[in-house]
């Protein structure tokens, strides 16, 4: 059996090895257009931040290919995929058959095709190659627009705050990290920027970025406000990559939809991570949610099945983590009211700057957001994930006496 893994990150490494579990013979090869060993990207802002060194980054050591006998074509990117032929062809000329395929290509940042995108001084923060060149080309106490407030700007804007830099954040919605928190999470969180010294300005859309010689000197808004900045960082989300299925029947698909078994409609090409699109724990709809614990559980599922052991993937419980300079924030699961939604449950200690959140549909606790304190996020995310009736826990999670001893003691 020839197995063939496109993307070596939390996905793709994670289907290599649990394949390897399975089975220990068959040939396994690990295609990358990184000409590097796997690392962890969200290590990638504590690099930016000087938090941590790149000896930190690399999620295993370089032995570890030969250990497992992978087979490593690295720095060699994906031109086109044949399903029919079940070929993958390579940009160098090289052609790869395969018996069964995992597509965990994950994903590339969303630009903003507005004018001076191609200016030295617009960044972006999803590889290890755009640290590098933040690194080369970021001026010393340089000024910079931060575009979006999500967790990685929000965690880009730490690390250059922690380097001296000013950081300007900006967010086209009303507030900070608009899918996770509602206004009294989003307030505390805007408290905690403005002390870090970071300034946020919301419902601005930039409309170009400006240049002088070549280099960024601006960005525009749309409502006719000029920052006036040495360097722009985007951090707009991502889109799938996935250039390498233009004209089969699998372009256009973006993310890849899977079943349970993270299929594609091709019984022999599996997906899984930030390029596809997987049930949802709780609708059981096709969703995708780029966060690393989704792509590692997905992993394992890809890289079992591919192996003929025929799991199901029991859905993704989306969940989102944040620390800023000591003011954390943990949310997951359905965080947005619906039709089916029997209450909302808030309490927020002004005096300790704490604030909890709670969604309940059915009976059973389905949305959390912990702000300020978030010591019982695992407890909660347990009950949500087990799909515990609330009449059935010793303490109700709206109790000032829930904690882990009084639920499970």
């Amino acid at each position: 059996m020839r197995y063939v893994i496109i993307g070596t990150s939390a996905a793709g490494l994670t289907a290599a090895e649990t394949v390897r579990q399975f089975d220990r013979q068959g040939e396994l090869i690990l295609i990358s257009d990184e000409a590097l060993r796997p690392y962890s990207r969200p290590m990638l802002t504590y690099l930016l931040g000087r938090e941590a060194g790149l000896e930190n980054i690399w999620l295993r050591p370089p032995s570890h290919f030969h250990k497992l006998n992978f087979k490593a074509m690295l720095g060699e990117p994906v031109a086109q995929v044949d399903p029919q032929a079940r070929e993958v062809y390579l940009s160098g000329g090289r052609v790869v058959k395969y018996d069964r395929l995992l597509i965990a290509s994950g994903a590339q940042p969303r630009m903003l095709g507005i004018p001076g995108e191609t200016l030295a001084g617009v960044f972006t923060l999803r590889r290890l190659a755009d640290w590098q060149k933040l690194e080369a080309d970021l001026p010393a106490g340089a000024t910079m627009a931060i575009v979006g407030a999500g967790p990685i700007g929000l965690k880009a804007a730490e690390a250059l705050r922690r380097r001296g830099h000013r950081v300007i954040l900006v967010e086209a919605e009303p507030r900070p990290l608009p899918r996770l928190l509602d206004d009294t999470a989003a307030k505390l969180l805007q408290e905690h920027l403005h002390g870090l010294g970071a300034e946020l300005i919301v419902k601005a859309r930039p409309a170009a970025i400006s240049g002088h010689q070549g280099r960024v000197r601006s960005l525009a808004l749309a409502d006719g406000r000029e920052l006036e900045v040495e360097g722009v960082l985007l951090a707009v989300g991502v889109r799938p990559r996935l250039e390498f299925l233009h004209g089969t029947p699998l372009a256009g698909n973006a993310p890849l939809t899977v079943n349970s078994f993270l299929q594609t409609q091709y019984p022999d090409i599996f997906a899984a991570g930030d390029c596809a699109e997987a049930p949802d724990l709780f609708s059981g709809k096709p969703v995708s949610y780029q966060i690393w614990p989704a792509a590692v559980a997905q992993g394992q599922v890809a890289g079992a099945n591919m192996t003929g052991a025929s799991r199901r993937y029991s859905g993704l419980l989306a969940q989102n983590s944040i620390s800023l300079h000591g003011f954390k924030i943990v949310s997951g699961g359905i965080l947005e009211p619906g039709p089916n939604l029997t209450e909302v449950w808030c309490r927020f200690d002004e005096r300790q700057g704490v604030y909890r959140r709670l969604v309940f549909q059915e009976g059973c606790l389905v949305g959390v957001t912990l702000a300020g304190e978030v010591t019982d996020a695992g407890l909660y995310f347990q009950i949500m994930t087990q799909k515990l009736p609330v009449k059935d826990l010793p303490v109700d999670p709206r109790s000032p006496d829930f904690h882990p001893g009084k639920v499970w003691g």
